[in-house]
C-alpha cells in the first residue's frame, strides 16, 4: 500500500509567455505531431469539433478551454491539455482553481519550478477558499516543500477548523517531517470525533508502525480497518520496507494462518524467501484438517522459490482497505 494517506494544485508567467512568443515561429516535432494527431482526431470526434468551433468563435471563453483540455488529456495528448489550461489562465488569472488545474498538470509532467510559481500566483490573485488552500499544499508537499504546505494547511483549517480531511492533511505534512507526536495528537483527535474515517485511521497505524514503533498499536487499527490478516500482512510490509525479514516473517506466517488464500501476503513471502536463502519454512500448526493442509500446500507452492532477482519494478504489497 503505498501510504493510503490521502491528502488532499501552476508555468511561470516568463515560461508562459516564452512559450507563446515560440510557437509562431517554432514548433518542436513532438508537439507539432501532437497537433497535428489531434486535428486527426478532432475530425472524428464530435465533441472536440464542437469545443473548437465555439473556441474560435471566442477564444477568451475559458470554460471550453478547460473542458477542450479535459477532452485532448483523456485522449492522450497531456501537451495540447497543458497548453490550453496555460491559456485559460492567462485569460483568467483571478480564477484559482483554473490555476490549480493548471499546476496539477504541470506538476504531473514534471514540471517543478513551474507548478509552484503558478500555485503562488493563483494564491495571490484573489481570496482562498479552505479547499483551494488544501489543494496548493498538496502541490507543495508533493514537492517536499512541506514547511510552505504545512503553512497552507495550516490556513485552510482556519477557515474549516474541525474539518477531518482538512486535520488529516496537515497530519501526513507533519508525519513526513517526521513530527509523530504532533501528527498522532491530530489523528487521534479526528478519530476521536469520527472513529469510521479509515484514512485517518490507517494513517495512525502506519505512524504507529515505523516512527513510534508499536506495533501492537498499528495492529489494532488496521484489523479495525480491514481484519487481522491484512493486519499482519501491512505490519509485515512495513517490516519488508525496514529490511527486518525475521520480523516480517512472523507476521506473515500469522495473515497466511488467518487466511490462505492471500495473494498480498504470499507475494510478500516471496520476498522474504528472496532475501533469506530462496525458502521459507512456515509454521501453520493451527490448521490440522485435511482441507487445511490442501490450501497449505496450495501456499506452499508459491512460497518456495529459487534465487529471485529484485528489480526496481518489485514492489512490496500492503492490503488495502
Amino acid at each position: 500500500m503505498k501510504h493510503a494517506i490521502a491528502i488532499v494544485f501552476l508555468g511561470c508567467f516568463a515560461f508562459s509567455c516564452a512559450h507563446k512568443q515560440n510557437t509562431g515561429a517554432y514548433m518542436s516535432p513532438v508537439f507539432d505531431t501532437q497537433v497535428k494527431n489531434a486535428v486527426r482526431l478532432g475530425d472524428g470526434d464530435l465533441e472536440i469539433q464542437a469545443l473548437r468551433k465555439r473556441l474560435m468563435d471566442n477564444p477568451t471563453d475559458t470554460a471550453v478551454r478547460r473542458r477542450l483540455a479535459a477532452r485532448y488529456d483523456a485522449a492522450g495528448y497531456p501537451d495540447l491539455a497543458l497548453e490550453h489550461l496555460r491559456i485559460a489562465f492567462e485569460h483568467a488569472p483571478a480564477d484559482i482553481d483554473l490555476g490549480l488545474d493548471l499546476a496539477t498538470t504541470l506538476s504531473e509532467q514534471g514540471l517543478k519550478t513551474q507548478a509552484l510559481q503558478v500555485v503562488d500566483a493563483a494564491l495571490k490573485s484573489a481570496k482562498p477558499t479552505a479547499n483551494s488552500l488544501s489543494r496548493a499544499a498538496v502541490l507543495k508537499d508533493g514537492f517536499s516543500d512541506l514547511s510552505a504546505g504545512e503553512a497552507l494547511h495550516c490556513q485552510a483549517l482556519a477557515l474549516e477548523p474541525t474539518s477531518p480531511q482538512r486535520l488529516n492533511n496537515l497530519a501526513y505534512n507533519l508525519i513526513r517531517q517526521q513530527r509523530a507526536s504532533e501528527a498522532e495528537a491530530i489523528l487521534t483527535q479526528i478519530l476521536r470525533s469520527k472513529p469510521s474515517y479509515e484514512l485517518a485511521r490507517n494513517n495512525l497505524a502506519s505512524l504507529y508502525a515505523t516512527q513510534l514503533n508499536q506495533p501492537e498499536e498499528a495492529l489494532s487499527h488496521w484489523k479495525a480497518i480491514s481484519g487481522p490478516a491484512a493486519a499482519h500482512n501491512n505490519l509485515a510490509a512495513v517490516y519488508i520496507d525496514q529490511g527486518k525479514w525475521p520480523e516480517a516473517k512472523k507476521e506473515l506466517e500469522k495473515a497466511l494462518a488467518l487466511r490462505f488464500q492471500f495473494p498480498e501476503a504470499i507475494q510478500n513471502l516471496q520476498l522474504v524467501a528472496a532475501r533469506t536463502g530462496g525458502t521459507v519454512e512456515l509454521k501453520l500448526d493451527r490448521d490440522k484438517h485435511q482441507s487445511g493442509l490442501t490450501k497449505l500446500a496450495m501456499v506452499f507452492k508459491n512460497i518456495f522459490v529459487g534465487e529471485e532477482e529484485e528489480t526496481a519494478k518489485s514492489k512490496y504489497r500492503r492490503s488495502r482497505p
